[in-house]
């Protein structure tokens, strides 16, 4: 090798030659660089907000549910929640499932039913008209642990007491506080089948729960059915995400922000005589007997109507399921990462604590003012455009609860010379901005 540079080095022509290309092929290198790690400055001299706005506020556009249907920026990719089946026994080993392959293998095709079913959602039995519906709700499911514990307390403890059911799991096991814990008991349901809390905004680590009543556990599992198992699983999995019924519980004003229009129709139903006081309309029947196909019933095939046949999701319930996958604690049980970038092309202000499952690109000439959280997924990264600004204002980025990774940082594109000859200026640099202890941290350095 040495030989084979010599003639260039000891040639003054070849040298100038080969220094020129070194220079050019280096120049072209830099170009076409994308990012580079960003540079913060911490409270800057000086420094007034109003200098860089004004904002627009965004708080509506991320609390709406309809901004997280499949396919809005929000909700660009299928999301996994990691979910733990806890069956439980009496002290005897009786009263409910036993560790058996084939017990194993029915508990793996309850979650590869529901996922199947998210993915190919069936046509709603009461299509509303003008209503786009969708098959692909985004959202999955993996088990990362199937468990069976022998305690006779427990195991008659009855479904309204998931938060004492997860308790003693955690102290057994506590890394599956990770997971969303999925408990099959025979306690008390009064009247009911299972029970599951909401997901919380106010605490973004409420752990939660979804809970089985199982009463009859026969000998030969072919006569158990597993499939309305199944059902009674997704349904209580929409609550644990936010879902209502609509029989009884679901927003019932035309004007809620939350109002479920591909569900109930854009007015009163033409067989609502008396709504409820209160409500616009009138709430569908529930009962795990109620022929959706009957016109003597009201009942329909959606998945949070408590009957047999119920499995369709309307695209606003996808929307406010990936909602709480963002903005509530059902969050830090999902992952997923999509390269299809959040773009920021206005002066924006975010003041949610929300977790992102792709890239955040804050276009030239834009600035972001942060005054809440961002919880990023480790793939994920924040990019600035030449002259972009993201203004950390008391708030923080950091990565994503019970990730095991850093995120991977802010870049900023280097600032790009534009025009021809003489009139070529350098545009303005990135800048990220660190005030009122606003911090980026857990980041890839």
């Amino acid at each position: 090798m040495l030989k084979l540079f010599y003639p260039i080095l000891l040639n003054p022509v070849r040298s100038k030659l080969y220094s020129i290309f070194v220079f050019f092929t280096a120049t072209i290198i830099l170009l076409i660089s994308p990012t580079g790690n960003a540079q913060f400055k911490t409270d800057p001299d000086n420094f007034n907000i109003q200098d860089y706005g004004p904002f627009e506020e965004m708080k509506d556009f991320f609390s709406h549910q309809k901004n997280y249907v499949p396919g809005q920026p929000l909700n660009e990719v299928v999301k996994t929640i990691y979910v733990a089946f806890n069956i439980w026994q009496y002290d005897d080993g009786s009263g409910s499932f036993q560790e058996t392959d084939e017990v194993l293998e029915q508990i793996s095709q309850i979650i590869k039913w529901m996922n199947y079913r998210f993915r190919n959602n069936p046509a709603p039995s009461h299509p509303v008209e003008g209503v786009d519906y969708l098959t692909d709700s985004h959202i999955q499911f993996e088990i990362k642990d199937i468990s069976f514990y022998r305690n006779s307390e427990m195991m008659d403890i009855g479904c309204f007491h998931g938060r004492q059911l997860n308790e003693a799991v955690f102290n057994k096991h506590p890394h599956k506080r990770r997971y969303l814990n999925i408990h099959l008991t025979q306690g008390d349901c009064r009247g009911g089948s299972g029970y599951a809390n909401y997901p919380s905004s106010g605490n973004l680590e409420t752990d939660s729960y979804n809970v089985g009543f199982v009463i009859e556990i026969r000998e030969n599992l072919e006569d158990f059915h597993f499939w309305a198992l199944m059902i009674h699983v997704s349904h209580e999995m929409g609550h644990n995400l936010d879902l209502r019924h609509p029989y009884d519980s679901e927003f019932c004003n035309f004007s809620h922000p939350d109002f479920l229009f591909d569900l109930f129709g854009f007015e009163k139903q033409d067989w609502c005589e008396n709504p409820r006081p209160g409500c616009d309309i009138c709430f569908h029947q529930g009962g795990w007997s109620c022929d959706r196909n009957d016109p003597e019933t009201t009942c329909t095939n959606n998945m949070m109507g408590g009957n047999r046949g119920a499995v369709n999701i309307t695209p606003l319930q996808m929307g406010r399921m990936n909602r709480a996958l963002a903005l509530k604690s059902a969050r830090k049980y999902t992952w997923a990462y999509s390269d299809n970038p959040f773009t920021v092309n206005s002066n924006q202000k975010w003041t949610d604590n929300i977790k992102f499952y792709q890239d955040i690109l804050i276009k030239e000439g834009n600035s972001l003012h942060l005054t809440g959280t961002l919880e990023m997924v480790p793939e994920a990264s924040i990019i600035l455009e030449p002259g972009a600004r993201l203004i950390v204002d008391g708030g923080l980025i950091t990565n994503a609860l019970y990730s095991d990774f850093f995120w991977q940082g802010v870049y900023v594109k280097p600032p790009e010379k534009r025009g021809f000859l003489f009139w070529r200026k350098k545009t303005p640099g990135a800048e990220v901005i660190l005030v009122n202890k606003g911090a980026i941290e857990n980041y890839l350095k």
